[in-house]
């Protein structure tokens, strides 16, 4: 017993069209049947009724979850044979065709085409379902469906084209020729021998995009390393002067040196040194000027 399970969206709604074409195709035949003179037709109509009544029924079924129902193949009333290969004679087929008039005109030929009719129908719209199937028994039910439609609509087929109902017509025999001769089968290239002393070229060593984009998909990645930089110099003990360090910044003197050592290695002159030189102009220029209170004393 199949367990129900969710169903997709489109599923169901090509489930819905199969069933509701089936139930169409059960009571168009219905309808027809009552129009049959011939007895092969009858005998044929009865055989096929009656095998898409079980088959709906097995459907419903399966959809619905009640049971597993079996998807039994077709099998014709008669074996099947192939088709007339001889000329055929135009005196057998109608004419001319056109629509009845009158329900009481509907004769075996009409009865014939409606049945062939519904059973091509229903396999495209079988085959086209079980593409939307997500269940696997149900997706196999449909393909069954599609191929039971087939072969009853070959069997149809056979009966009209053995009655005259329905034209075999062929191309002449050089026009066929023309239109499917120039096809052959694919023959497979020989794969060529190569020198002992030349080996297979390897994708991934060579130097192009597709050979750097393989190799970067089989080497890991190593992220590139920053260059070193020089660590952070607190510059304060230099570039003030001397007073102001005893006074503010209650540090010792002692690390000026290594601090001057980093700087040099940094390829920075010391501003220390500079201040040097700037407070010895001073020193040499006051010396040249005289003083300012002696002037204000003058």
């Amino acid at each position: 017993m199949m367990h129900s399970h969710p169903h997709g969206a489109h599923e169901v709604m090509e489930l819905h069209e199969v069933l509701n074409c089936a139930v169409d195709a059960l009571n168009t035949i219905q309808l027809y049947a009552p129009y049959v003179v011939d007895h092969e037709l009858a005998q044929l109509v009865h055989h096929q009724m009656t095998f898409m009544q079980n088959e709906y029924n097995s459907m419903v079924h399966t959809v619905q979850g009640v049971g597993a129902g079996e998807s039994l193949p077709y099998r014709p009333k008669r074996q099947m044979q192939a088709p007339f290969s001889g000329m055929p004679n135009p005196a057998a087929y109608p004419m001319q065709q056109q629509p009845n008039l009158h329900p009481a005109e509907v004769n075996d030929a009409d009865v014939a085409s409606a049945l062939l009719g519904i059973h091509k129908t229903g396999a495209k719209g079988k085959l086209h379902a079980s593409l939307e199937a997500t269940h696997p028994q149900i997706r196999e039910m449909l393909l069954q469906g599609a191929v039971n439609c087939a072969h009853q609509a070959y069997e149809v087929w056979q009966y009209m084209e053995r009655k005259g109902y329905y034209p075999l017509a062929v191309f002449p025999h050089a026009t066929s020729s023309q239109l499917l001769r120039p096809y052959q089968p694919f023959q497979k290239a020989m794969p060529q021998s190569m020198p002992n002393n030349v080996q297979p070229a390897n994708p991934a060593m060579g130097g192009g995009i597709s050979a750097q984009l393989a190799r970067g998909m089989a080497e890991p990645h190593v992220a590139s390393q920053p260059m070193g930089e020089p660590a952070p110099v607190n510059a304060s003990q230099i570039f003030s002067s001397p007073t102001y360090r005893d006074q503010h910044l209650h540090q010792p003197i002692d690390n000026t040196s290594m601090i001057t050592d980093e700087l040099q290695t940094a390829s920075v002159e010391p501003t220390g040194v500079m201040s040097q030189h700037i407070e010895e102009k001073t020193a040499r220029g006051r010396k040249k000027t005289p003083s300012s209170d002696m002037n204000i004393g003058q």
